[in-house]
């Protein structure tokens, strides 16, 4: 994009550059001679009138006056006054002097024309000593010149294939005096036709301009989320409002009542406010990479400079041109790093206004160099601006056919959901009756913990009050002297201390459960060989399974290949607490066995998952099914439950289901009333590496 911005800056410096033909370049006046014989006006049409001019420093000479042929210097023209010689006393640009030029023409051109440009600020021309043109009035006294502004025709006849033009320049009340500008000569319908096409131009930009300033403030106006079509629309009518009163000066032209300062008022004013319109312009659409602070800065130092030249008269604020102009590059020079920012981090539409306000900013620099008088150019800030205007109307049509196409696809998207609303309405009702299904389930489950729950009070209160109740009479016997002997009393203390150790298990399991629920409990792992581990719980519950006439079985097998467990399996557990657990199950099935049952524990290695099956079952009464849902709730107790190692408390196997979880493991159980029941277990195990 940056490259086809540059290709267009090259076409535009090559038509500033196209201002001298080259057969006015070697047809410039030398002491105060301009020699246009033989000079093709059908081919080359109008012919500068640059060069060496004679001039007269502070006289105002007329056709008449005597002295008109002594006391002139030369001087080359276009050229203010502000770079005379510094003895000449015009450094400021004030003063008043007259100009003298004489034109060779051919015999046969008889009526010609000079474009006279503006001329700071007043003037008046003679040719071949006949008025032809003036503005304003021409004066050596400040109080009585007039100043006025605009180009104009001055028409004669030629005398004898000579020419000779006596041109009175005064300036009182601008920073740059004198003929900057050049004058051209030529047939007369070439000079008004070029008048006239500069005219037109300057008509189609000023029209053009507020158009498309208009048209983005309405956009504006009715989409006020896009700001910065407000900002480009007020850049594009003060960029318009400039060109009426600059160049062609048409506004003066237009309504002469209007005095010479107002309309230079308006060209500062315009200058101004454009640079802060175009900077609002580049904030308001990247935001995220524009300072606030410059914005503030910008805003301030406009409101100073427009109250300036609004308070004091042209000749100071035009003093303060090289402000303005450094004013105005600081802006764009800005706004073209915020827009490189923005092309970096890949902003949507960076590289199209990028392109667009680089050749502005371009063509913004040339006419501070042309109004200098640094290079003799022309004003191109117009097509630049011409150019931006084209790269935001790309912008808009990327910005307005994105919104098209989300409009097209919500379109769609609401046709589809329509022709499938009655589907996607049966769907959602779908849903919701099975949402209502589970609410009623879980408010079920809820309705049956809370019945637990107050079964488990029930249960605690009885089972803390029914042992205390036992003490409390056995001590009230021993009070009242029930109880003699030392036999009986003895008995009776080992009753009481019985009832007690009961009451001291049930807090010690509600204080463990309290602990392992809360996350308090830190296991002890270490690595442990599944078939050590068996073997210690075959001698742990080994007796005590024995001595109540029942039979304990202890295995370990690999699932797959049938070799011995241990061999091939361990486990990181703490071993304290998985005896623990162990321990409840055993207990639990040996209050439900009878005298010659069997207990089993069996250890299989499976190494597809890399777990660790122990399973232990028993022969004895088994679990109601209603209650096998409920066996692993805390604090569930029925007299089938098994959710406790003596039956009380009703908090065994929640104190088992935690343990292993804390492992990592999982638990579950199956029975058939009346034939046992079985509770398997999951752990994390690995195979022994080989040594």
């Amino acid at each position: 994009m940056l490259a086809i911005a540059m290709v267009v800056l090259l076409i535009l410096s090559g038509t500033a550059g196209c201002v001298s033909a080259d057969e006015a370049e070697r047809r410039t006046a030398e002491d105060g001679v301009l020699d246009l014989r033989q000079w093709r006006f059908d081919r080359d049409l109008l012919a500068p009138l640059g060069g060496e001019w004679t001039f007269y420093p502070n006289k105002l000479l007329t056709p008449s006056s005597p002295d008109r042929e002594t006391g002139g210097i030369p001087v080359q023209v276009p050229n203010s006054w502000n770079n005379y010689p510094a003895e000449l006393g015009y450094a400021n640009g004030i003063g008043y002097g007259t100009y003298r030029l004489t034109v060779l023409l051919d015999e046969g051109e008889t009526t010609m024309s000079v474009r006279v440009p503006n001329l700071y600020t007043s003037y008046k021309l003679w040719i071949n000593g006949k008025p032809a043109a003036a503005r304003g009035t021409v004066s050596a006294n400040s109080d009585e010149a007039d100043p006025s502004q605009s180009p104009q025709i001055a028409t004669f006849q030629s005398d004898g294939g000579r020419a000779e033009l006596l041109l009175q320049v005064s300036n009182y009340h601008h920073r740059r005096g004198g003929v900057w500008a050049e004058l051209e000569l030529g047939r007369t319908t070439d000079v008004v036709e070029r008048q006239t096409r500069l005219t037109a131009q300057t008509m189609v930009l000023f029209g053009a301009l507020t158009v498309v300033g208009l048209y983005h403030i309405a956009l504006f106006v009715l989409r006020r989320e896009e700001t910065f079509t407000l900002h480009f629309g007020l850049l594009c009518l003060f960029v318009g409002i400039r060109t009426i009163v600059t160049g062609e000066m048409l506004l003066l032209r237009w309504m002469p009542g209007i005095p010479w300062e107002a309309g230079l008022k308006i060209d500062y004013l315009s200058l101004t406010l454009s640079a802060l319109a175009g900077y609002l312009y580049v904030f308001e659409l990247f935001p995220k990479d524009a300072s606030n602070r410059v914005r503030y800065a910008v805003g301030i130092a406009a409101a100073v400079m427009c109250a300036y030249v609004l308070l004091f008269p042209a000749y100071q604020y035009t003093q303060l041109l090289g402000f303005f102009q450094l004013f105005i590059a600081a802006v764009s020079l800005y706004a073209v790093y915020v827009l490189i920012v923005a092309r970096l981090r890949r902003r949507e539409g960076a590289s199209i206004v990028l392109m667009g306000i680089f050749v502005f900013v371009a063509t913004i620099l040339n006419d501070m160099v042309y109004y200098n008088e640094w290079y003799r150019t022309t004003e191109l800030v117009p097509i630049g601006l011409f150019f931006f205007i084209l790269m935001q109307a790309v912008i808009l049509s990327t910005r307005f056919s994105g919104a098209l196409r989300k409009v097209e696809t919500v379109s769609e998207a609401l046709r589809e959901l329509n022709a499938h609303l009655e589907d996607r309405i049966e769907e959602r009702t779908v849903a919701l009756r099975r949402s209502k299904e589970k609410l009623e389930a879980s408010n079920r489950e809820l309705e049956k913990m809370e019945r637990s729950r107050r079964q488990l009070l029930t249960n605690i209160s009885h089972d803390l009050r029914t042992p205390m109740t036992l003490v409390q009479g056995y001590l009230e016997a021993m009070q009242d002297g029930v109880v003699k002997g030392e036999a009986q009393q003895a008995k009776y203390v080992r009753m009481m201390l019985g009832k007690i150790d009961g009451l001291n298990r049930l807090i010690a399991e509600l204080f463990e459960l309290s602990k392992l629920e809360s996350g308090q409990v830190r296991l002890e792992l270490r690595e442990t060989v599944v078939a050590d581990w068996a073997e210690s719980l075959r001698e742990y519950f080994g007796l005590d399974v024995e001595s109540r006439g029942m039979a304990l079985s202890v295995s370990a097998a690999e699932e797959e290949s049938g070799l011995p467990c241990g061999e091939c399996a361990r486990v990181r557990i703490d071993e304290a607490r998985m005896n623990q657990a162990l321990a409840n199950l055993v207990y639990n099935a040996i209050k439900h066995m009878q005298p010659g049952g069997e207990l089993r524990l069996r250890f299989r290695h499976d190494r597809a998952a890399h777990k660790l099956l122990l399973e232990v079952s028993d022969t004895g009464s088994g679990i109601e099914a209603e209650d096998m849902p409920f066996i692993f709730d805390r604090f569930y107790k029925k007299d089938k439950s098994r959710n406790s190692a003596g039956g009380g408390s009703g908090i065994g196997l929640a104190i088992v289901k935690e343990i292993i979880e804390l492992h990592g493991g999982t638990i579950e159980a199956e029975s058939r009333p009346g034939e046992g029941a079985t509770f398997r277990i999951a752990l994390p195990a690995s195979l022994i590496e080989a040594r």
